[in-house]
């Protein structure tokens, strides 16, 4: 009966024993089953548009149309940020490692534009054989399966090709026979990568291949700034070991920030110093700062906004409902900005007309669009050293910009000028950094 007993018991517990293995089985391949499902789902399409970056480190990317060095002038992405179709990217992949074993890379110029950047480019080029109609099939950049590229060499040093970017020339056939024997080696070596590996070329530029299956993608328009992984928010430790804010009283930050130096696309963010250090306030605004981006070397009418550490002075409004905790002016029509470096009042605002001449752009009652509805100045040149630029100001974007940029002053849009301008206090000595990311903590 013991014995019988024992062994009965000892079935019944390796059946319990046999049910629970059943189920974790079952469970985990429940769990596998998911996991495999959401893998699937998630898994990148050749159709997809891509971050190259993600995929490689091996190209040289610079993206002209994110800075104002191409045939508009201006910056017409909100970032360098370069995207591609996978199919596309995948081909380009395959053609830099037939330049790389020849010694060479590819350098990136242009890749995925949205179609609203095609319409931009359309009604600001004179030549529409080199800009394709975004009013009918479009550019295959708006597919994300075309690309504008070069080489360099080891060095990132650019060699020797037909012409620039944007040549609007007949010397930007791939076809133009007066190019050097150099020009037509280093050529001959990108086309023929590009060729081999699923691109074909087109008559007008040199620079410019499209993938051959180009009809198995879609035109789009998804903004850049979408795909862009830039961090512009500083750490507590960054903004403690900026050399400006040693033995200085201030308490209230805000930084400037791009990716490249020729940009007028800014990210603004700013800080705030209480018991457990600098913390983020604003978070990420989007800015616009001199059409030609950051200078180190401020001159009058450059359209470049001065790199650098600055204090913040006067709050002005056409009225006076403006909450600030900063100085507060409420301007009207007789009140200017003296920006005449033969001026005694070179750098300051003035009540009244003094000798020497005026600038009719910052006289601020004439500024339409609102843009000087609120705004502060910054404590740039205050040395007032002639041609170094003045009226460095803080104010209202035009929203009816379509490509957006200043003169020289930093502009976000309205709602968040005076979110910045409410929060700004005197008594916490506010200052501004500006200048390229890269840069910004040997302040």
């Amino acid at each position: 009966m013991t014995t019988k007993g024992y062994y009965t018991t000892k079935k019944h517990y390796l059946s319990i024993k046999l049910l629970i293995a059943v189920i974790i089985i079952f469970i985990v391949a429940g769990i596998s089953s998911s996991s495999l499902a959401a893998a699937v789902q998630t898994e990148v399409k050749k159709t997809d548009l891509v971050l190259v970056t993600d995929y490689t480190r091996d190209f040289n990317i610079d993206i002209k149309y994110a800075t104002c060095d191409n045939f508009v002038g201006k910056a017409m992405y909100p970032s360098p940020t370069c995207v591609l179709t996978k199919g596309t990217l995948d081909k380009l992949i395959k053609a830099n490692n037939l330049i790389k074993k020849q010694g060479y890379y590819i350098k990136i110029w242009d890749a995925y534009r949205p179609l609203s950047v095609q319409k931009i480019m359309w009604e600001a080029t004179p030549n529409k054989n080199y800009v394709a109609n975004p009013y009918r099939s479009g550019s295959k950049h708006n597919r994300g399966a075309a690309v504008d590229v070069t080489l360099v060499d080891k060095s990132g040093k650019e060699v020797k090709m037909p012409t620039g970017f944007d040549n609007f020339t007949e010397k930007a056939s791939p076809n133009y026979k007066g190019m050097t024997a150099e020009q037509r080696k280093n050529l001959n070596i990108l086309s023929k990568a590009m060729t081999a590996s699923g691109f074909r070329t087109i008559s007008t530029e040199w620079w410019h291949f499209e993938d051959t299956e180009y009809a198995n993608y879609k035109t789009q328009d998804l903004s850049l700034s979408k795909f862009d992984k830039t961090n512009h928010i500083l750490t507590h430790k960054t903004i403690s070991n900026l050399k400006f804010l040693n033995n200085s009283n201030t308490s209230q930050l805000i930084v400037v920030t791009s990716v490249v130096d020729n940009t007028s696309n800014v990210i603004i963010n700013t800080y705030e110093k209480n018991i457990n250090g600098w913390v983020n306030v604003h978070n990420n605004i989007t800015g616009y700062i001199g059409m030609e981006g950051f200078t180190n070397n401020k001159k009058e009418g450059d359209k470049k906004t001065p790199v650098g550490a600055y204090g913040i002075g006067t709050c002005f409004s056409k009225t006076s409902n403006i909450a600030t905790g900063l100085e507060f002016y409420k301007y009207d029509s007789k009140d200017v900005w003296v920006d005449d470096p033969k001026s005694l009042y070179y750098n300051t605002h003035q009540r009244e007309p003094v000798n020497g001449r005026w600038n009719s752009a910052e006289n601020f009652s004439k500024m339409k669009n609102g843009v000087y509805d609120v705004f502060f100045n910054l404590e740039y040149n205050s040395q007032k050293i002639s041609y170094k630029g003045s009226a460095i100001f803080f104010h209202i974007i035009n929203p009816n910009m379509q490509i957006k940029y200043t003169n020289g002053c930093v502009a976000a849009d309205r709602k968040n000028v005076l979110s910045i301008v409410k929060w700004l206090d005197k008594k916490k000595s506010p200052m501004i950094l500006l200048g390229p990311l890269s840069g910004i903590a040997k302040y």
